[in-house]
């Protein structure tokens, strides 16, 4: 039986954009701690971030003021488990480069000022009975 080269180039390229499509949805954490290595290699300083937090622009802004680290929202209240586990693996890595740059948890200073001053702002505009 003879397959046209057309039919076989054709089933080739089906074959990998399924296989790129399954790699794709079974290495979040692999991708996010290898995405963390080559930012922190050329110099990016980042975290990725899901979840309600109320005082996430002031923290974002402290990062970025005090340390020059970026922080990128990836999902708010609902997270899948991929997202989850590539901003997991990827703060992993990058989080503990900062820390070591820096020399202490930035992340845990910025986190605490920012609540710190959100609670601040949120007593000075909640009315006085």
């Amino acid at each position: 039986m003879n397959v046209p080269k057309r039919t076989v180039r054709a089933f080739a390229v089906f074959a990998a954009i399924v296989g790129l499509l399954t790699l794709w949805e079974y290495t979040p954490a692999t991708r996010g701690r290898y995405c963390a290595q080559f930012n922190v290699w050329r110099g990016h300083y980042a975290v990725v971030s899901y979840g309600m937090l109320p005082w996430r622009h002031e923290y974002a802004e402290l990062l970025r003021e005090r340390y020059g680290v970026e922080l990128y929202t990836v999902a708010f209240c609902i997270v899948s488990e991929n997202v989850r586990s590539y901003a997991d693996s990827y703060n992993a890595v990058s989080a503990a480069a900062a820390n070591r740059k820096f020399g202490h948890d930035i992340f845990r200073e910025c986190m605490e000022a920012a609540r710190r001053s959100w609670e601040r702002q949120r007593v000075a505009r909640t009315p006085a009975d």
